[in-house]
């Protein structure tokens, strides 16, 4: 029998949706092997809108986190409502062009350096 306690630390990554505060089109990341840029989808067309203003979007957290040279960043989705994407649950895009179901990844900010994403914890 050891004299040492032991415990288990769980740190909560999975926080369920972000909404924007401000906007985020140059901050949605693709991630390609290991090389982040600009995803394609969030610099044009129609969801580039929604999320270049304040509460326009909401973003589902796909719980995967991805770490380089000390920045964090999680992998989010764009949820789109409407008649429209009911029958997909929201989601939209093709990955043959590279809107990969409108996923990428945005900065958290915390353990280590880099500029967040302006994005809040949206319900739970």
């Amino acid at each position: 029998m050891t004299s040492a306690t032991s415990h288990i630390k769980q740190n909560l990554n999975d926080v369920g949706f972000y909404i924007p505060v401000a906007d985020i089109r140059t901050k949605v990341l693709n991630l390609s092997g290991t090389s982040l840029s600009t995803a394609v989808w969030a610099n044009s067309g129609p969801t580039s809108s929604l999320i270049s203003t304040a509460g326009g979007a909401l973003l589902k957290d796909m719980g995967k986190t991805f770490i380089s040279s000390s920045r964090v960043f999680r992998k989010i989705q764009l949820v789109r409502s409407g008649a429209a994407f009911a029958s997909s649950f929201g989601v939209a895009g093709v990955p043959t062009v590279g809107e990969e179901y409108l996923s990428g990844y945005i900065e958290m900010g915390f353990e280590g350096g880099g500029s967040p994403a302006p994005v809040a914890h949206f319900g739970r």
